[in-house]
């Protein structure tokens, strides 16, 4: 069997950043068969509070924030991603009682946004990291749109704009790429190119020695093991840089693994390569789930079948190592644990084995079962596998089915507003000929968004704490109560959004999506600017759409 080695794909390294010199023997180590790999020890996170400074002086930033994992952020609140709108009033009460607004695009506002073109963004974010000596080594930047699209109901284009260009950072540590989020620049500049969001997380390297790593066609067959015999596109060496504060001291050579499955879109999954290493441990076993037709197994209170619609709650479920994906109850539960935390039920919960198709299908299909899950709650949060046209329970469950087909969805139509799906290429532009809105515009029955992702996504590492996954950072975001700025609730969009920066590499794309309406007076509402409830202003439902809108940019 061949080897597929594929070198220049978007990856980050941050290794000499603050004068660390570059790793002498290590050059070109990613692009051939290695038998020893360096091995690097953490000297510190972050940039010094001096940096920062130096940072936000150089873009002309009114403050930036360093938390204290030492990652540097600025977002301007007011504009970043802001997508002009009208304010149309108050709206018809949600099914739970609660009070809504509605709010329409400014559609002649959004056609006349302008973006600082790709090459000029480009040269002036090195430019200004060169001159105060913050541009690594290696480094190759990329620059790409954030992007607005308004679609009719057959799903042809109405309005197609960028927000604004972001300009991110590929890196190599010593010839392999080092991926992830815990090494990532990230600058984006809207229109007339001020600043509206910075993101600077870096780790300081120094080499540990050099340990033996297997093959790469070994590396090969791990990963289709892992796949369960799904295709795998490329495999290479790579170092996995886990989010700041997680805990990572060290970095060792992986293998980065990415299968091609057109209908599952595999994410991309990093295995050790060091000889004599140990494979992720499976999930821990859970007790098998009791199946009851029609009504709820795991209401908080031990009732079945209650009606919870008046209440705000939310439930969740993930697949993990069944599909070689580690690190799944970790993301799941990071969710629970803030939404509990803040008060809020969760009224269910299930992983591995025990996350079943059937809670996600309508009734109308042969044992769809989402009026007493999915669409029984004001948001559901699902980590695992699946792919434009729907979402994979394969090799974990098939109760009643392994795949949740985008034609069998259909949420809102009980209590669901936002479904929450850390699943890679959902909403991927075009699939088999159909775009994103003509793929899963069916699913929108007052359903207000699905926040998902356009390409292929990273699984993050069984070692990360629950508080920096994925799911535990988004679910933060979303309940924040502070009113000082940068500690605010974000919108449901902005939360999604700002938990992928936080953990991916920038080369995956979130995205959200969902219906619009046109009124009598031509104008298109949309609960485009949603917050979760209690956090800010809902839009209505809308149940009968006469377009759809999405947004999405780089992580």
């Amino acid at each position: 069997m061949s080897t597929t080695r594929r070198q220049g794909a978007t990856v980050l390294a941050l290794t000499g950043l603050l004068g660390a010199a570059a790793l002498a023997g290590a050059g070109g180590a990613g692009a051939a068969p290695a038998d020893e790999l360096p091995v690097y020890a953490v000297r510190s996170e972050g940039i010094t509070q001096e940096q920062a400074a130096t940072l936000q002086k150089a873009f002309g930033l009114s403050a930036v924030e360093r938390t204290p994992e030492g990652v540097v952020t600025f977002t301007d609140e007011e504009r970043y991603l802001r997508v002009p709108s009208i304010s149309l009033g108050a709206g018809r009460p949600d099914e739970s009682g609660q009070a809504t607004t509605q709010t329409a695009f400014d559609v002649e506002a959004i056609r006349a946004l302008r973006t600082v073109p790709l090459d000029d963004a480009t040269k002036r974010v090195t430019e200004t990291l060169r001159g105060v000596g913050l541009l690594p080594a290696e480094a190759t930047p990329t620059a790409s749109y954030s992007t607005l699209d308004l679609v009719d109901a057959n799903g042809a284009t109405l309005v197609s704009a960028p927000m604004d260009t972001t300009v991110t950072f590929d890196f190599k540590l010593g010839g392999v790429p080092l991926e992830g989020a815990g090494a990532k620049i990230r600058v984006s500049l809207d229109g007339t190119g001020a600043v509206t969001q910075l993101t600077y997380a870096a780790r300081e390297v120094v080499t540990a020695g050099l340990k033996p790593v297997l093959h790469l066609d070994l590396g090969y067959q791990k990963c289709v093991e892992v796949l369960g015999g799904v295709p795998l596109g490329t495999v290479q060496y790579a170092y996995p840089a886990e989010p700041l504060g997680s805990g990572q001291t060290h970095l060792e050579p992986f293998f980065r693994c990415q299968g091609v499955d057109p209908g599952e879109n595999a994410p991309v999954f990093f295995l050790p390569a060091v000889v004599g290493s140990s494979a992720p441990s499976p999930d821990p076993a859970v007790p098998p789930r009791r199946a009851t037709a029609g009504s709820a197994t795991s209401a908080p209170t031990g009732e079945v079948g209650a009606n919870w619609i008046p209440r705000v709650d939310v439930g969740s479920e993930g697949t993990g190592s069944c599909q070689g994906l580690y690190g799944v109850p970790n993301s799941v539960g990071g969710f629970n644990n803030r939404f509990t935390s803040a008060g809020v039920p969760v009224q269910f919960s299930w992983t591995g084995a025990n996350a079943w198709e059937q809670d996600f299908k309508d009734p109308a299909f042969a044992g769809g079962q989402d009026h007493v899950y999915t669409d029984d709650v004001d948001m559901t949060f699902y980590h695992g596998n699946g792919g434009p046209f729907g979402l994979s329970f394969a090799r974990c469950s098939a109760v009643n089915d392994t795949t949740l087909r985008n034609t069998e969805a259909r949420w809102g139509n009980r209590d669901s507003e936002w479904m929450s799906l850390y699943t890679p290429s959902l909403l991927q532009p075009t699939a088999s000929g159909q775009n994103w809105a003509q793929r899963w515009s069916g699913a929108f029955r007052g359903l207000h968004q699905i926040n998902s992702f356009e390409t292929s996504i990273v699984q993050q590492s069984a070692f990360v704490p629950p508080t920096s996954t994925f799911g535990g950072r988004y679910a933060n975001y979303l309940l924040r109560s502070s009113l000082r700025p940068l500690q605010r609730p974000m919108k449901v969009r902005e939360a999604w959004a700002q938990a992928s920066r936080d953990t991916q590499p920038s080369w995956v794309r979130w995205a959200t999506m969902g219906p619009m309406s046109r009124n009598g007076s031509g104008y298109y509402s949309a609960n485009f600017d949603d917050y979760f409830w209690g956090r800010g202003s809902v839009g209505s439902d809308i149940t009968s759409p006469n377009g759809y809108w999405k947004i999405s940019g780089s992580s």
